[in-house]
């Protein structure tokens, strides 16, 4: 008799803890109907007679089979004032080539060689930084060249930047996904970077969770300036999220848009790179924290399908005893509260409904990842991308973490000026 209840509090235990967790995705999903707003091609824009001239940069390497189709959207703009630059970044295939045909006789396009990189550099970082000192426009709008644009976004963004008077907007993609491993895990991974910045509270001034996606934002010159730049996220595996952090942190105002009508992109085509890929990301997420990785780890440990079963096997055995009539309701509320979110998660995506039953797949190589991630803080691994070694260096240093309260307090573009270029201080310096 003892054991009958102890597995029905243990069960029961899970069950209300998949409960909560499902209802507060719910909820996010909710608030981001509002706080989340839906960029469109066909919604019309007021920009003004002489819009701001835009300085359009892709950082290109070794990107020969990608870069044709993202220049090509980018040149299709209907934006009136943009200039196009692309830097070729030590690649060693046609990607120069390519790019050359794609500017012939453009007045607005350039193509910018980079030989070496420098050190104490990621190499997006240097090449974007370098890109930028041939720059000439109001704003910077950055696009990775695994990306494609509708040909109304630049217009849509920057009307909508200059409407709400913010200095940053960035979009979350439509995911192109053509094999099982990319339907399977990507839209899980993504639902995951959701969870650690909720597209609404990015949004909100008074909330400290900031961040931006580096497949496409556009930043004005004054905020890129006042927060040094690339200069000051150059050691980042991912630096968009160091500048999303820094220009809220500077006073700045941020604006995460659904892009799912703007903005294309296939991240990465088979198993490995996925993994590898989004284990880089979502590592630099939670900054190499090991506490909020094994926060996160028991979460979705609990969550999963394997989790649920044994749960429902532990709690029914009593409960039907007890609750004869009624005893399904705990495991049949916790199954429709994944089905909603998951399907709600896909629709903000713009993705088929019918794809969210690989959610529980997803999840379990979710796992893997954190343990993977567990395991490479503990053992201090150094990150391997695209060719190159890094040790990483946390997101920002203490005293421009937008949480911190002598810092939330103020959010004036002085204060800002005033310690954004302070020396930082890493966990480790980076290595090449």
């Amino acid at each position: 008799m003892i054991l009958e209840y102890i597995s029905l509090v243990l069960g029961s235990a899970v069950l209300i803890f998949i409960m909560f967790f499902w209802s507060a995705r719910i909820r996010e999903m909710v608030e981001d109907v509002k706080g989340f707003p839906v960029l469109d091609p066909v919604n019309k824009t007021c920009l003004p007679a002489s819009p701001p001239l835009v300085s359009l940069i892709v950082p290109a390497h070794n990107e020969q089979d990608l870069i044709s189709t993202c220049l090509r959207s980018i040149i299709d703009q209907d934006y009136p004032n943009l200039e196009i630059i692309c830097v070729d970044d030590r690649s060693v295939d046609r990607t120069a080539e390519i790019v050359s045909e794609l500017f012939r006789g453009r007045l607005n396009c350039r193509l910018v060689s980079i030989k070496e990189r420098l050190s104490g550099w990621t190499g997006k970082c240097h090449a974007l930084n370098e890109a930028v000192k041939h720059a000439k426009g109001e704003w910077f709008a950055f696009v990775d060249a695994d990306s494609s644009l509708h040909g109304s976004a630049l217009k849509q963004c920057m009307d909508e930047a200059l409407r709400r008077k913010v200095d940053l907007i960035t979009l979350s993609p439509k995911f192109v996904l053509n094999t099982f491993w990319e339907r399977a895990l990507v839209p899980t991974f993504a639902a995951m970077a959701a969870i650690l910045f909720p597209f609404a509270k990015v949004n909100d001034p008074h909330s400290s969770v900031a961040t931006a996606n580096g497949m496409f934002l556009i930043i004005s010159r004054l905020a890129y300036e006042t927060i040094g730049g690339h200069c000051n996220v150059k050691d980042l595996a991912v630096e968009d999220i160091g500048i999303g952090k820094r220009v809220k942190a500077a006073g700045f105002s941020i604006l995460f848009a659904n892009g799912r009508n703007l903005l294309r992109t296939r991240m990465y085509s088979d198993f490995h790179e996925i993994l590898d890929g989004w284990t880089r990301i979502l590592s630099a997420a939670m900054n190499y924290r090991l506490s909020v990785v094994l926060r996160y780890l028991s979460m979705h440990v609990l969550v999963s399908l394997p989790s649920f079963a044994i749960s429902v096997f532990l709690y029914s055995q009593t409960a039907m005893k007890i609750w004869p009539t009624l005893w399904f309701l705990a495991p049949l509320v916790c199954f429709i509260q994944m089905v909603v979110a998951s399907n709600l998660f896909f629709d903000q995506l713009g993705l088929p409904r019918r794809l969210s039953i690989y959610v529980a797949i997803g999840n379990l190589m979710l796992i893997w990842i954190f343990a993977v991630m567990v395991k490479k803080i503990l053992c201090t691994d150094a990150l391997q991308w695209r060719g190159t070694t890094y040790q990483y260096t946390r997101y920002q240093p203490k005293y421009l973490e937008p949480s911190e309260p002598e810092q939330f307090k103020s959010h004036t573009r002085f204060r800002a000026l005033t310690t954004v270029n302070e020396p930082e201080t890493s966990e480790r310096p980076l290595t090449s």
